[in-house]
């Protein structure tokens, strides 16, 4: 119950900061997390790790699905090629 109530107040204060115009914090934090896993050997696929990172951080699918393609395009094309073209 106590982590329902925690993704829910998660939920609330992500709304209030994007009203404001600006991304939550999280979406950040999800993107770096995102990338990371891509790094991993026999990584599943971009899809997959999404949709995972999504439910782990409790994040609002639709909006961070959105800040993905709107805002954070740019800068998860560079996190994606950082995390194919370097080594281990």
């Amino acid at each position: 119950m106590a982590s329902r109530v925690a993704t829910g107040e998660r939920r609330k204060v992500a709304e209030q900061r994007t009203e404001d115009g600006g991304a939550d914090p999280a979406f950040h934090r999800a993107i770096l997390k995102i990338a990371l896993e891509l790094k991993k050997p026999n990584a599943p696929s971009y899809d997959e790790i999404v949709a995972a990172t999504i439910r782990s951080l409790g994040l609002d699918p639709a909006g961070f699905r959105r800040y993905l393609g709107e805002n954070g395009a740019r800068n998860m094309s560079l996190l994606l090629a950082a995390a194919r073209g370097f080594g281990p």
